[in-house]
C-alpha cells in the first residue's frame, strides 16, 4: 500500500492569524493541485500565529477546539485532506503549551501534542507537555512531535513503540543549525524505521532566522523529498511493503533490541 504525504515550509506572519490560516487553505489548494493524490500535509511550527517568543505570543491562545480549529476543521473536510498544524494553546487553568494537531480528512481524528522539550527561550513562555500523542489513521499510525523534540531519541523510540508508522515534525528551526536539523531527523528516522516528516519555517522572526530545508525520510534515514525555495511543498510516497521489506533484512534494530541490559 501506497500513500503521498507532503510538508510545507514558508513565511508565517507573527500575530496575524487571519492571513496566516487565509495563506495555508492557499497552499493547501496548490498541493492537491500538484499531487491530488496527497493523503497529509504537514505544516510548521505555531504557523498559524507565527513563531515569536515576545509576551504577545500569549493573547493569542486558543483551547484546542476554539476558532482555528474550527477553521483548520473546515480546510480539512472540504478539502478531503488531513492537516497538521501548530498553534498557541491555553487550557481551563491558563497554562500556555506551544502545541500541535491533527485533524483528519473527515474532520475528525483530532490528535493536539503540548510539546515536551521546550528550548530555553520557550521555556519562559509555555509550559512543557508531558504526553506523547499518537493517533491512528487511514495512512498508518502517525506520532506527533515538534521541532526540539527531534534532538531526543527517546521520545521517537517512545512513539515508535506505540506502534508509529510515520512521525510528523513542524518545526521552527533557526540559524546556524541547519546541519543538526537534518542530522536528528535523518536519525530519528533511522533509529526506530519510520518515514518522518519535518516542516520548517523561513524567514525572520524578531532575533531569529529560520533557514527552512523541511525534509521528508525514508525508514532508511535517506532523504525523500527537501524543500529549497522561501516557499515550498514536498511531497513523497510512503510505502510500507519497501519499509516491512527492509526492516525484516538489514534494519532489523527494533527486534535486536536487548532491553534486559538497557530498559
Amino acid at each position: 500500500m501506497k500513500h503521498y504525504i507532503s510538508a510545507v515550509q514558508g513565511s508565517f506572519q507573527n500575530g496575524a492569524v487571519k492571513t496566516n490560516l487565509s495563506k495555508m487553505e492557499t497552499i493547501i489548494e496548490t498541493v492537491l493541485k500538484k499531487h491530488p493524490d496527497t493523503k497529509i500535509i504537514t505544516f510548521p511550527e505555531l504557523c498559524t500565529t507565527g513563531y515569536f517568543l515576545s509576551e504577545g505570543i500569549k493573547d493569542l491562545a486558543e483551547k484546542r477546539d476554539g476558532p482555528i480549529f474550527q477553521t483548520m476543521k473546515k480546510m480539512a473536510i472540504s478539502h478531503l485532506v488531513s492537516i497538521v498544524y501548530g498553534y498557541v494553546e491555553i487550557d481551563g487553568m491558563g497554562n500556555i503549551y506551544n502545541s500541535i494537531q491533527y485533524i483528519d480528512a473527515n474532520g475528525k481524528n483530532n490528535a493536539n501534542y503540548r510539546k515536551i522539550h521546550l528550548t530555553p527561550l520557550e521555556r519562559g513562555v509555555f509550559k512543557a507537555g508531558s504526553e506523547p500523542v499518537t493517533v491512528e489513521t487511514d495512512v498508518g499510525t502517525i506520532g506527533l512531535m515538534i521541532c526540539w523534540d527531534l534532538a531526543f531519541p527517546e521520545l521517537a523510540r517512545k512513539l515508535t513503540l506505540m506502534g508509529t508508522d510515520i512521525l510528523l515534525v513542524p518545526s521552527a528551526w533557526e540559524e546556524p543549525y541547519d546541519a543538526p536539523f537534518l542530522q536528528f531527523s535523518g536519525a530519528r528516522a533511522i533509529d526506530n524505521s519510520v518515514y518522518l516528516v519535518a516542516a520548517n519555517h523561513t524567514g525572520k522572526s524578531e532575533d531569529l532566522t529560520f533557514f527552512g530545508k523541511s525534509s521528508i525520510f525514508a525508514p532508511d534515514g535517506q532523504v525523500m523529498a527537501s524543500a529549497e525555495k522561501q516557499y515550498d511543498m514536498i511531497t513523497a510516497t510512503i510505502d510500507y511493503d519497501w519499509r516491512n521489506e527492509i526492516k525484516q533484512s538489514f534494519f532489523s534494530m527494533l527486534e535486536e533490541r536487548r532491553t534486559d541490559i538497557y530498559s
